[in-house]
């Protein structure tokens, strides 16, 4: 997965930085040179950080529990779960900033929220597979259903928590009033895109990558990845606007710049294990679709067993995820048709999961149809 382009950039960078006055001498502003590899520098070490107040509430394996509490009254009768996605990522892109918070649109319509916090696997985690996650997802549901006395919750999944959240209410329909999923790949047949493709790949090619971690996937492999769809963007371009923007002295559009790139580039690892059963039963062989095919602790994973209301979101631009692949689950689960409502961003991937339009407009269409199933 890394490709020439991460070659050159990070040769050129790590030239760059060694030698300042030198690239200071090509430009004739030394000033915005150096601000400019002061941005590139500061991202070398991304942070992850909430944007809203919260307490650590459970805690087990790779999950971590995170409670935040309404500032205002909770009218809501129903709590709402939040399963961020693991691909590599920090799960705060459901707390992504104060403009931009999944949480607060929840909160602003009175609902008590809770995010699954994925962290980052450690070696003795290596073996978690899929079976353990699902595991783990019930932990945080159960722990939200003893604190709050409430025995059906909201369950809300963005990309691959979409699929997971699918899995979870398939074998525990009684503990879940309303599923919501959203960019998630259901049936990778339905529409072309770049990561089936690449998933395509043999099967050693994904264990080789695992070995290199001694058991762990790497999440700047998986960054990587991601960068290759669209490289031009990712190893030109946001360049060229980075530079434009000291250019200008648009101190917003930096703010906004560094706020992104610190999340994107900060990376995490998987269980091996865990990663190489997304590839095959997911990517490869879409085992999603055909009922009874995927066994978690001897439990068979079968999308007909939900019935609850569920509500799913697609991004019109989103090339990591089509919106056929992601509207897909209708087809394969029991909720009458009427029980189903699909929304369409304008947006792609991200934007459909945190961009600042998707949340004042289609999340807070999914708020107003959970009030009414509550």
């Amino acid at each position: 997965m890394l490709s020439i382009y991460q070659e050159i950039m990070n040769s050129f960078w790590g030239i760059a930085e060694q030698n300042l006055d030198f690239c200071c001498s090509l430009f004739p502003d030394a000033d915005k040179v150096n601000q400019y590899m002061c941005v590139l520098a500061k991202l070398e070490n991304p942070e992850a950080h909430w944007a809203t107040p919260n307490n650590i509430i459970y805690e087990h394996q790779t999950l971590r529990l995170r409670h935040f509490p309404n500032p205002k009254s909770s009218s809501a009768r129903r709590p709402v779960l939040i399963l961020p996605p693991q691909a590599g990522h920090h799960s705060n892109l459901a707390d992504y900033s104060p403009a931009q918070s999944l949480v607060r649109v929840f909160h602003s319509y009175g609902y008590d929220v809770y995010v699954t916090e994925w962290l980052s696997a450690v070696f003795e985690q290596r073996n978690l597979g899929m079976n353990d996650y699902i595991r783990l997802t019930d932990e945080a549901v159960d722990e939200i259903r003893r604190r709050t006395g409430v025995y059906k919750i909201h369950l809300i999944g963005q990309c691959q928590g979409g699929w997971q959240a699918a899995i979870y209410t398939s074998l525990h329909q009684d503990k879940i009033a309303t599923l919501v999923s959203a960019a998630a790949p259901i049936d990778v047949e339905a529409a072309p895109s770049m990561i089936i493709d690449d998933a395509q790949l043999p099967m050693s090619f994904f264990e080789y990558l695992v070995a290199t971690g001694n058991g762990l996937m790497q999440g700047k492999y998986i960054l990587w990845g991601f960068k290759n769809m669209q490289a031009d963007e990712h190893y030109m371009r946001k360049y060229k606007r980075l530079w434009k923007m000291i250019a200008v002295n648009d101190q917003e559009g930096l703010k906004r710049f560094q706020r992104f790139e610190n999340w994107y580039e900060y990376t995490q690892q998987l269980p091996g294990r865990f990663y190489l059963e997304i590839i095959k039963n997911i990517f490869k062989q879409n085992n999603l679709t055909k009922p009874d095919t995927i066994k978690l602790d001897g439990r068979a994973v079968d999308l007909r067993n939900i019935n609850c209301p569920v509500i799913i979101m697609a991004g019109q631009k989103d090339h990591i995820t089509p919106p056929p692949q992601a509207f897909a689950l209708k087809n394969y689960i029991s909720t009458p048709r009427e029980d189903v409502v699909e929304i369409l961003t304008d947006g792609g991937h991200i934007g459909t999961l945190m961009g600042t339009e998707s949340l004042r407009e289609d999340w807070t269409a999914v708020t107003e149809v959970l009030n009414l199933a509550t």
